[in-house]
């Protein structure tokens, strides 16, 4: 098996400027108690979430304004200030029903060009991208 890389796209949920913080789904793995499918046919369990988003907190909590090809390093814009993966034991653990699985997640944002385009609702989603192994279920 050889990795692939996979990139997501979702909307950007709430704005603060005085925090200068924008909330989103970083990544939507089940919606409506069915695995979400990705651009390339990909779904991600929630179990493998969790790790890697574990891993991505504890190691970079670094946010970009863009994906690279091939592992270019694209500069820091800000850093994932807030982090939950909503599974199923959490949500129960809260008392809440979400409708979906994912990982949520606040992001500060330094740069004020970055900053900028967020406000101007040029950038009005979040992106995630990673290297994953496809393994069939």
């Amino acid at each position: 098996m050889t990795d692939h890389p996979f990139h997501f796209t979702l909307p950007i949920a709430k704005a603060d400027g005085a925090l200068r913080t924008v909330w989103g789904w970083a990544s939507v793995t089940v919606e409506d108690g069915r695995p979400l499918v990705d651009a390339e046919g990909d779904t991600i369990q929630t179990d493998e979430l969790v790790r890697a988003a574990h891993a991505f907190m504890a190691h970079s909590r670094r946010g970009a304004a863009g994906h690279a090809d091939g592992g270019e390093d694209i500069p820091a814009v800000g850093t994932v200030v807030e982090s939950l993966v909503a599974s199923p034991a959490i949500q129960d653990a809260l008392g809440i029903d979400l409708g979906q699985e994912g990982w949520f997640v606040g992001i500060r944002i330094d740069d004020d060009a970055v900053w900028a385009a967020a406000l101007a609702g040029d950038l009005p989603a979040l992106s995630i991208g990673g290297v994953a192994r496809r393994v069939a279920l």
